[in-house]
């Protein structure tokens, strides 16, 4: 191949851009050249391992891949590639790619030294006890992790690339002799029909997995931590690392996985017990509560206690709006709120939250627009909801809705919807599998990793829930 023609066939699909250097040699008699991403690569590596040696050759007779593979000091092998678009894609990708004239092919070196996030403890998956390290926006680094806590030849790694502009590599990961290979398959055909201009990140993914995607509720497992992802794995689930997201996928999916954390692992089984059951009691009261609120004072006012509905009418006389307009309105300002706290740098954002909410509230309610009891229902169902973060999003949206049932219907409203969303819910699955396992249906066997949690010795087997070839954990 002519070296001259080539090399500015390259420069021209990158459109002479800024980052795209070309460093031009002459090796044994013969013209040649690099191409690489400034940024992407380590330049001491790359000229005291690879272009110093190549161009102190005194002779090359083809192959010329075996020659210059003998001359360099890489640390990963040379690839040798015969169409010029792929090695357009591993420059595009990071990747050193040189041509020599007369060459039949491209070689492809990788030394790439970018900076990236170091490994910390997540913002939201915090423990007291147990690893604090996280997953980061690199999927090697991500790769690493999960090898590091899995010391074993049957972990698979398969790895695509997604997206025509992004390229953007997305991994597969799974335990060989454990993981369902119907499933494993059934992943790589769902992400081998994603055909799209670009992946950001890991979520974009998520959608393409799940089975209903008009559904408020997510079907695929999300963690920004190794030991949740490595213990899923164990139990028979496909991990899915995407490069660019510290989210690491997982499926199957089920509700109640939102209800556990890794810490219930680390500590004696009957504290996870309780913490498991405050949560699901928390999620309730954060979607039931505003609800049932306004239902009863403005339906079945009668089942207040006595003293309590005085109180109630003591604090809701005079204000202007109905019942469910209040609630309404307060969840409105509490979402606003929510979401001002969150955009607002980090500091600015915890003072804006304590002090809007402390001024707002109470100027609302010496204004008489706003009743106390009002604002101490939603501030209760607003803390529940964090209780189970996975589920905080799907359980703010729940709660609208139920509020506007009950200001229409009552109490019965609320418990043919809940009876409704329980329907729903027995309908959804991820990979086949149920999404209200091993509740719905009952699998008995898999409850002692339920609301009540078993000592960890007692689990010889792995879930029935999740579909595996070895069922197998104990041996005793």
């Amino acid at each position: 191949m002519d070296y001259a023609q080539i090399s500015q066939r390259i420069l021209d699909t990158f459109g002479n851009t800024m980052d795209v250097v070309q460093i031009p040699f002459r090796c044994a008699g013969l013209d040649g050249g690099v191409f690489f991403l400034d940024g992407f690569i380590d330049k001491l590596l790359f000229e005291n391992n690879i272009l110093r040696p190549v161009k102190a050759m005194q002779s090359l007779q083809p192959p010329y891949g075996e020659a210059i593979q003998a001359a360099t000091l890489v640390t990963t092998p040379l690839q040798c590639v015969d169409d010029e678009q792929q090695a357009i894609t591993h420059i595009a990708g990071g990747d050193i790619v040189m041509l020599i004239d007369g060459a039949e092919q491209f070689f492809v070196f990788s030394e790439k030294q970018y900076s990236i996030r170091g490994i910390q403890e997540p913002p939201v998956s915090t423990v007291l006890r147990g690893p604090r390290e996280g997953f980061v926006e690199d999927f090697k680094t991500n790769l690493t992790l999960l090898r590091r806590r899995m010391a074993t030849p049957n972990l698979r790694f398969e790895m695509l690339t997604l997206g025509k502009y992004t390229g953007t590599r997305v991994v597969i990961s799974w335990l060989d002799g454990v993981a369902d290979p119907k499933i494993v398959q059934q992943v790589k055909d769902k992400l081998q029909t994603i055909d799209r201009d670009g992946i950001i990140e890991s979520s974009y993914v998520a959608r393409y997995l799940e089975n209903h995607k008009m559904s408020i509720f997510s079907q695929v497992g999300a963690t920004e931590k190794p030991d949740i992802a490595t213990a899923k794995m164990l139990e028979g689930r496909i991990a899915i690392v995407v490069d660019g997201s510290p989210m690491v996928l997982t499926v199957p999916f089920v509700l109640y996985e939102s209800f556990q954390a890794s810490e219930d692992y680390y500590i004696k089984s009957y504290r996870a017990s309780l913490i498991r059951g405050i949560r699901l009691i928390a999620v309730m009261i954060a979607i039931l509560l505003p609800a049932i609120y306004v239902a009863l004072q403005q339906f079945q006012y009668q089942m207040f206690p006595l003293k309590f509905l005085i109180t109630i009418m003591n604090s809701i006389y005079g204000i202007p709006l109905t019942p469910t307009l209040e609630m309404l309105l307060v969840l409105v300002i509490f979402e606003i709120l929510n979401e001002a706290s969150i955009r607002m740098p980090r500091y600015v954002g915890m003072a804006l939250s304590i002090v809007g909410a402390m001024v707002l509230g109470e100027t609302a309610v010496n204004a008489g627009l706003l009743s106390t009891p009002a604002i101490l229902v939603i501030a209760v169902s607003t803390i529940g909801l964090y209780c189970v973060p996975d589920e905080s999003n799907t359980s703010s949206v729940l709660r609208f809705f139920f509020v506007a049932i009950a200001g229409v219907l009552g109490l019965l409203g609320v418990l043919l919807c809940s009876i409704m969303l329980i329907a729903y819910l027995c309908t959804l699955d991820s990979m086949g599998t149920s999404f209200l396992a091993p509740f719905a249906p009952a699998i008995v066997h898999d409850w002692q990793d339920g609301i009540l949690k078993s000592n960890v010795t007692d689990m010889d087997e792995r879930p029935y829930t999740i579909p595996t070839k070895n069922r197998t954990r104990i041996r005793k």
